[in-house]
């Protein structure tokens, strides 16, 4: 039986049947919860008994082996039986010391039961209590469940949810989307301010904190205006699955335990309603990704398809239009679909609050492995709109780092076309422009922007461009392979310090015969003269197609 319809050991040794029972020892377990009463007769009850339960008892079973309690006890306390109560009658004279120091070492509570009194005048107000708890939770939970539904099949959203819990309990209230990173709250106007910086924080960090490892409730202490008070966590969750989580303060009031029961049940509900908008959302999003699958590829047929629903989609067709890949990286590790859904529906959740607050207009959808977007500008480009179209970037690199997923991501952003029938060609430089994630310590890569690079990271070229970086540049790094030394590094340096040997080994770190020993072993290695221009600029390609194809 559940602990919220229980009455806690307090209450019980307060009832009136109660009043000449003298407590022994155990004082500092009086507020455990009682589930359940049974009457020991045998000692070895033990495996019998469940969590919640008070034993009571006359003391013939132990009369005549006092002592076993020593082990009776600490067992007893293991299986969750919250006291023992004991009739002494002619059995025991009294409770010896060193059974009384267990009972309060181990916090149970051993009170003695006045011989004039029946276990049925004990079990039936105790039972009784406990019925009528579980009876006033579950008429709780039913008008409130009630409520709620009410709620939903009225059309009301989150926020009339949140409102229906408000009223009920009167304490300030919020409700969280996991997957959105989205939250609704009421409360009073006092309150608001402070409650809606602390769930901003939440969206911000993009969870809902440490709850989200278990789906049992939490509590605990907050700060609201200067209020120091209680703040309750419930999860939100169907068949296992987190959803959100419903915070609640005890700003007006304390939450009882069956309030939080009430609130408990109350989660399928709210599950419900957030399945159905992820359900919504996923289809929507299906939908754009087809609008887009066909109008971002090199088919005539496609394409007529697609613009023949841009309306739907809010797709001016006279526009401007650029396209950007946020490619979602495996590193060194494979990402599994699991990771990866959760770390591509941040993005998301990212985009979502960055296209929120800022002008520029943008349509995007999420794809298996990286999420596609197609910024709008009414008119043909200009410095404006352009510098709003970096700040969006921007600010969703500064997000990705905030969350920790800078690192898996690779942003690419293609050229822009005014007529829509061209964008499979934004889209085909954005993936190419996001597959160089790894020429430089940028994390965004604009395709006008990326030089020889544009070539480099053609997908038709590669395989020519494989087998010039076998010719020229492999035997280097297979011998650093081999010998663990660092001739590719030492070459790629020698270019950006423009052939100073001396700057070269200052940039190393390294003495200048060091470098000048390794720049002799490159040119043995790789057959090459540094004073024929034709052979250096080839290694330098061949270094750029090892960067694009080969540097992790």
């Amino acid at each position: 039986m559940d602990t919220n319809y229980g009455i806690s050991m307090n209450s019980i040794l307060r009832m009136d049947i109660l009043h000449d029972a003298r407590l022994l020892a155990g004082a500092s377990g009086t507020d455990q919860i009682v589930t359940s009463v049974s009457v020991m007769v045998d000692p070895n009850i033990v495996s019998a008994v469940t969590g919640g339960e008070l034993l009571v008892s006359t003391a013939y079973a132990i009369r005549e082996n006092i002592p076993q309690l020593v082990q009776l006890i600490p067992q007893l306390k293991e299986h969750g039986v919250v006291g023992l109560g004991l009739k002494f009658n002619s059995y025991i004279n009294e409770m010896p010391q060193n059974i009384l120091n267990l009972c309060n070492e181990l916090s149970f509570p051993l009170f003695e039961i006045p011989n004039s009194i029946s276990f049925s005048q004990i079990i039936t107000p105790i039972m009784t209590t406990i019925v009528n708890n579980q009876a006033q939770t579950l008429g709780d939970i039913y008008e409130l469940q009630k409520a709620l539904t009410a709620t939903m099949l009225g059309g009301g959203n989150l926020q009339s949810i949140v409102q229906t819990l408000f009223d009920r309990f009167g304490n300030s209230v919020a409700i969280y989307n996991d997957f959105f990173s989205s939250f609704v709250l009421a409360c009073s106007e006092q309150r608001r301010e402070s409650i809606s910086r602390r769930m901003e924080n939440l969206v911000r960090s993009g969870s809902s904190g440490k709850e989200t490892v278990s789906l049992m409730s939490s509590r605990e202490v907050d700060s609201i205006d200067g209020l120091i008070c209680n703040k309750i966590i419930i999860p939100i969750y169907s068949d296992k699955k987190k959803y959100g989580s419903i915070y609640i303060w005890e700003d007006n009031r304390e939450i009882t335990g069956v309030d939080l029961a009430v609130l408990e049940a109350s989660t399928s509900l709210i599950a419900l309603d957030m399945i159905k908008k992820i359900s919504m959302y996923e289809m929507e999003n299906n939908h754009k990704a087809t609008f887009l699958d066909d109008l971002l590829v090199h088919d005539e047929e496609r394409q007529r398809k697609s613009l023949a629903n841009a309306e739907y989609f809010d797709f001016d067709v006279d526009a401007e239009h650029r396209v950007a890949v946020i490619r979602v990286l495996s590193g060194s590790s494979t990402i599994g679909n699991s990771s990866l859904y959760k770390t591509n529906n941040s993005i998301v959740n990212i985009l979502r609050r960055i296209s929120r607050d800022s002008s520029i207009k943008v349509l995007f959808v999420n794809k298996c492995d990286s999420i596609v977007l197609v910024f709008e500008s009414p008119m043909r480009e200009d410095d404006e709109y352009l510098q709003e179209l970096h700040l969006f970037v921007d600010n969703t690199l500064a997000a990705l780092e905030a969350e920790g997923i800078l690192a898996m991501a690779s942003i690419g952003v293609g050229r822009s076309y005014a007529d829509a029938t061209s964008l499979w060609k934004s889209f085909n430089e954005a993936r190419r422009a996001a597959a160089c994630w790894n020429i430089d310590d940028s994390r965004v890569h604009y395709f006008e922007k990326l030089g020889v690079y544009r070539f480099l990271s053609y997908e038709n070229l590669r395989p020519e461009l494989i087998i010039f970086y076998n010719e020229t540049l492999k035997v280097l790094v297979d011998y650093d392979h081999d010998r663990d030394s660092e001739l590719v590094h030492t070459l790629s340096l020698y270019f950006k310090c423009g052939g100073n040997l001396k700057r070269l080994a200052e940039e190393m770190g390294v003495h200048y015969n060091t470098v000048a020993y390794r720049i002799q072993r490159i040119k043995e290695l790789a057959h090459v003269s540094f004073d024929n221009a034709d052979q250096m600029l080839n290694l330098q390609i061949a270094l750029k197609i090892y960067e694009v194809n080969f540097h992790r």
